[in-house]
């Protein structure tokens, strides 16, 4: 612990104690679960061809008859423009000149300091804004991009309607297991991938968490839920989510907001599946720059030039991702209406 002089007495020393630094939460659940295949593409927009296939049960006919007909598959093409958003910000020679560095006693700021500590900032906005991004996928099923540079909604692209149960957890008498095995009967059988889903979360607002665990027929069973053993019921991991396990969901309290708005709308939970990768896909698009034109696309770019005047230091830094829902039939909106 370093020894300073006192700014309000300048004849006495006091203690300088370690920094403190009020940070916003950064939510990453959706980020960690990792539900979302990352894939590179080398262009700003990408081009899906699906094919409905059909299947169908032969009936027998007179031997040299052969008057059925195979039927081929339906293709059609659907193309999502990749959001731009682009970060910056730049270090003068004010933010170093006559500053004292970060937790020492006397020691001068340091130009790598400065930028290391605002690069860091900028990379956790753009970790949030991912969080926020895939979160509204799952939530609306359209492209997040709040400004309206880019517009897309998964549901009416791919021409299907979303399923939404109500548990009514405000009712003793619900059967919540079997509200749950609605919820897996329709994943299943609207996945149409050919992979198998190894099991099915919940996101689930703090209302709709709260209402869960109190409702009467789940009671007894989350106040058996080991514990002693099992740390994901504990507040532990990133967020401090709490976390039960019952009939075959993983239910999960998601707390995320930004700027006072809810990640996961109140009274609401989206159950997705996992085990899956051809469902939930994060696209990522080169910077725009020339050195980076037709290159495959990375999570994050930065960037820093140094004006030729020597009273600058500017940092570029963007990510251009579109989070895409390939089978939107296949996420479930749970709510409970009491």
């Amino acid at each position: 612990m370093p020894t300073v002089r006192s700014f309000e007495k300048p004849f006495e020393l006091v203690d300088y104690t370690e920094e403190l630094n009020l940070i916003p939460n950064t939510w990453g659940l959706i980020n960690e679960l990792g539900i979302f295949r990352s894939e590179p593409v080398a262009q700003h927009s990408i081009t899906i061809e699906s094919k409905a296939g059909t299947l169908g049960v032969i009936t027998d006919q007179v031997r040299g008859a052969r008057n059925l007909v195979n039927r081929d598959e339906v293709a059609a093409l659907r193309s999502f423009a990749i959001p731009h958003f682009p970060l910056d910000d730049a270090v003068s020679p004010q933010d170093l000149q006559g500053k004292r560095a970060y937790g020492t006693a006397d020691q001068a700021e340091t130009e790598a300091a400065v930028i290391a500590r605002k690069l860091a900032r900028i990379r956790m906005n753009h970790a949030v804004t991912m969080e926020t991004a895939r979160a509204f996928a799952i939530t609306n099923g359209a492209v997040y991009a709040p400004n309206g540079t880019v517009v897309g909604n998964y549901y009416s692209d791919f021409g299907v309607t979303r399923r939404e149960v109500d548990f009514v957890l405000g009712t003793a008498g619900t059967d919540v297991i079997a509200k749950a095995e609605e919820v897996i009967a329709h994943i299943q059988d609207n996945i149409l991938s050919g992979e198998s889903v190894t099991s099915v979360v919940a996101l689930c607002s703090p209302a709709f968490f709260g209402k869960l665990i109190a409702q009467a027929g789940i009671k007894e069973a989350y106040k058996f839920y080991t514990s002693t053993q099992e740390p994901l019921r504990q507040r532990l991991g990133s967020g401090l989510f709490r976390r039960f396990e019952h009939g075959g969901v993983e239910f999960i309290e998601y707390r995320g907001s930004y700027n006072g708005v809810p990640l996961i709308p109140a009274n609401d939970a989206y159950f997705v599946p996992r085990g899956t990768a051809d469902m939930f896909i994060s696209y990522f698009s080169p910077a725009n720059k020339f050195s980076h034109v037709n290159t495959l696309g990375e999570e994050a770019y930065a960037f820093s030039y140094r004006d030729s005047k020597d009273e600058k230091i500017e940092l570029q830094t963007e990510h251009n991702a579109l989070h895409l829902i390939r089978r939107p039939a296949a996420v479930v909106r749970g709510f409970t209406s009491n």
